[in-house]
């Protein structure tokens, strides 16, 4: 037999055993097969978690810009900065998934997600070197007993005026013997409104009637507004000073109720007469990011003391025994335009779920 036909004569008989083999692997069980690497399917698996999450995460990051129109997309903006880390995760998502096509499109929602914390969306107060009164605003959270950690913040602060939110009868006399305030509002207007005015100088306050939606009640939570003339020596214009706390957003009727609440004292605002000094104080109850501030801002010609487009957080979940820097901006002051900030500082936990914030402010 000559070479080429025992080559022939190998490959010939090779070939059944081949056949043979590819048959019997055909026909093996399922369970028997070999799998595939794992390396091959962690891909696949991003793949899906990417393709499953993107229209809820894409939700999350856009619906608040279109927050005044409906309770649910607004409530996202309470959660910026947590919505920018979930797109953040969604970026790494996508990168296991090595899908160029799901790479680009959670790159660009983390755009989205980061854009509201970098860019200013409300109108700022102007920087000024000389301050001539310094205002703080803290919600106490009525049911809170901590009166000297309390009082303790409001010694460090040294404010001026002080606005206090949430007031109960217990939280009477510490007001009542704060340092360096000895002015307060009528306390027959405690009957209505569950805020406080204390003040280094004299102050006339009146309640601040709002009818109908705008109007708080038990259900919905907020108070009355205060409206106060504050007398301060040597002003070249008289200053007005709102004390505010709009409802709660946890349902959908609070959410209406806040927005008439803010919508009508912008109106009211508006209409003070030119020339005057306006601050306005209080727990809004409202994220800097939402269209409600804007709004507030536009129609009553007033600006946020607030510093860039991610201000510090004031409010946040005691109760569930999250630390402070995972809240969000709700307390706020804000002022006439050509009302100057020098400095505006968050203070330290005193057993709210608030915090103050104090700025200091330069009255033309």
């Amino acid at each position: 037999m000559s070479a080429v036909d025992e080559v022939e004569t190998i490959g010939v008989r090779a070939r059944p055993e081949t056949a043979a083999t590819d048959e019997a692997a055909d026909a093996a069980p399922a369970e028997a097969r070999p799998l595939p690497a794992r390396g091959a399917m962690l891909p696949s698996l991003f793949r899906l978690a990417f393709d499953l999450s993107l229209l809820p995460i894409a939700a999350l990051v856009l619906v608040g810009r279109v927050g005044n129109k409906d309770w649910l997309f607004d409530m996202t903006n309470f959660f910026r900065p947590h919505i920018a880390v979930v797109a953040l995760l969604f970026v790494l998502v996508a990168a296991f998934s090595a899908s160029l096509p799901r790479i680009s499109v959670a790159g660009l929602l983390l755009v989205a997600a980061l854009y509201p914390l970098l860019v200013p969306s409300v109108p700022a107060a102007a920087a000024a070197p000389n301050p001539s009164l310094r205002v703080t605003t803290a919600n106490v959270n009525g049911r809170n007993r901590d009166f000297e950690s309390f009082r303790r913040v409001v010694e460090a602060a040294a404010p001026d005026i002080l606005v206090i939110e949430e007031v109960t009868w217990p939280w009477d006399p510490t007001i009542a013997s704060l340092p360096g305030l000895p002015y307060l509002s009528d306390p027959r207007l405690a009957r209505r409104s569950s805020i406080r005015i204390a003040s280094r100088y004299p102050v006339t306050a009146e309640l601040v009637e709002l009818e109908g939606l705008a109007k708080p009640t038990d259900d919905i939570g907020g108070s009355v507004a205060l409206r106060a003339i504050v007398d301060i020596p040597g002003a070249k214009r008289p200053t007005v000073l709102y004390g505010i706390h709009p409802p709660t957003t946890r349902k959908a009727q609070g959410w209406v109720g806040r927005n008439a609440y803010l919508r009508a004292l912008a109106y009211r605002i508006a209409a003070e007469p030119k020339g005057t000094n306006i601050i306005v104080a209080g727990d809004w109850n409202t994220p800097y990011w939402s269209p409600m501030v804007r709004n507030f801002m536009r129609v009553s010609s007033l600006v946020t003391t607030e510093r860039g487009a991610w201000p510090e957080p004031t409010r946040f979940f005691r109760e569930f025994g999250a630390p402070p820097f995972l809240g969000t901006p709700i307390d706020r002051i804000a002022v006439s335009k050509d009302i100057g900030v020098a400095a505006i500082n968050v203070s330290k936990d005193f057993g709210s779920d608030h915090l103050a914030v104090t700025a200091d402010l330069a009255i033309p």
